[in-house]
């Protein structure tokens, strides 16, 4: 819709990269609040978080280079624009903040509720930015709600209205947001605030990849992400009874 922000003399600012940017500042704000909760100290803390940031988009490309392999073969250079699978930073950013937490001699729960917390105001900024710039679009629509996309932006290849599901995702991912902020202050242990985020976002992805329309990368007759929520639903439903009950 507006893939440039704006221009000033030669610098261009996107507008997809600029609420990736804004994601990233807003997420670290909501996690740094709740890690001065949980007790950890302020620069350990902004430096965890570095670390998981640029891990957590590397694994993202990394899963997106995994499940696209055969088209980056054909178009190796492809891969410096190619999108990425949110998945994959979060099983990358999950590995690296067990690594520091170990590393900085902190709970890894308590780490971990700290990160999760900020990660659905930050992915819902994002998927704005996913929408402005025409990237992980819906499918195909007569609806009222369809939305018309430029034909140079992804979204707009087909000629057709496709869902906006992107705008879907900013309002539910903002509402899982405030869910967590609720639990937290209700928070009754270790690691409530990471398994409720596993287990409300995987029934969210699972729902919302029926409507994708972009390439999704399949597994029988589902896609790679609703396999992987599958397992994060259930994983994080199994480990909330346990934890629960032993508290």
């Amino acid at each position: 819709m507006f893939p440039i922000l704006f221009k000033i003399g030669p610098l261009t600012i996107y507008t997809y990269g600029f609420f990736v940017f804004l994601g990233v500042l807003c997420g670290y704000f909501a996690c740094s609040s709740q890690a001065k909760k949980e007790g950890i100290a302020k620069d350990e803390f902004s430096d965890i978080f570095f670390w998981v940031i640029v891990f957590s988009f590397l694994g993202a490309k990394l899963l997106y280079l995994l499940i696209e392999w055969r088209y980056f073969l054909k178009n190796p250079l492809a891969l410096i624009r190619s999108g990425f699978i949110f998945y994959g930073g979060i099983i990358a950013g999950l590995a690296t903040v067990y690594f520091l937490a170990k590393r900085y001699k902190i709970k890894f729960l308590k780490l971990i509720d700290s990160i999760v917390i900020g990660i659905p105001l930050a992915h819902a900024l994002g998927r704005l930015g996913c929408f402005f710039y025409g990237c992980c679009y819906g499918k195909p629509t007569k609806l009222w709600c369809g939305i018309s996309f430029p034909k140079e932006s992804p979204a707009g290849l087909s000629g057709l209205k496709v869902i906006p599901i992107q705008l879907v995702s900013v309002v539910s991912l903002v509402i899982i947001f405030l869910i967590l902020l609720r639990i937290a202050k209700k928070k009754r242990f270790s690691g409530e605030i990471f398994l409720s985020y596993g287990f409300i976002y995987g029934i969210f992805r699972f729902v919302v990849e029926f409507f994708r329309g972009d390439p999704r990368g399949e597994i029988i007759f589902l896609s790679t992400s609703q396999l992987i929520s599958l397992l994060v639903i259930s994983l994080s439903g199994f480990l909330f009874y346990r934890w629960r009950r032993n508290y």
